[in-house]
């Protein structure tokens, strides 16, 4: 099975589009998609993601997407870093993952990439937008030289050259 998993920042997009790009650049179409989400984010922004990413998934072939959404408390740092351990060492060890650490606070991607390396996850994906005009944009109506999915494991971690000197 092909895992998400993701926080739920104030840009809705942010995490639509991250996983949209996946599935069509990457070939990456999760089945099950985890959110961490702050009890204060609107609840209006929550409802976006869980109608459009189900919605998504299924015109990718996904029949019935398993979604989940867990709240955390945002200023809880150690709670965080252990809420996403935990959900790591749910996933079985034959099942693929991919952390995006595109959408929330700087420090919650920062956890989820450190986690996600350090248990072996199989992508760690960011979005990169070069023009803030399409932040609230639908993945296809932004222009290819203003976006760029970005996986970062592939990218820094699986190049065993990185810092070795030749």
């Amino acid at each position: 099975m092909k895992y998400w998993l993701a926080f739920i920042g104030s840009s809705p997009f942010a995490v639509i589009n991250t996983i949209w790009a996946a599935c069509r650049e990457e070939s990456y179409v999760p089945e099950h998609v985890k959110f961490l989400t702050n009890r204060e984010l609107k609840e209006e922004w929550k409802d976006t993601i869980g109608n459009w990413v189900p919605t998504l998934l299924e015109k990718y072939g996904v029949i019935d997407p398993l979604y989940s959404t867990e709240n955390i408390v945002e200023t809880d740092f150690q709670m965080i870093h252990n809420k996403y351990r935990s959900l790591l060492s749910e996933i079985g060890e034959n099942d693929e993952v991919a952390v995006d650490i595109t959408p929330g606070r700087k420090y919650m991607s920062a956890i989820s990439m450190e986690v996600g390396l350090e248990m072996g996850v199989d992508h760690v994906y960011y979005m990169h937008l070069s023009d803030n005009r399409y932040q609230n944009s639908p993945y296809p109506l932004i222009p290819k030289h203003r976006h760029a999915l970005i996986d970062m494991k592939k990218e820094f971690y699986d190049n065993t050259s990185v810092g070795e000197d030749e």
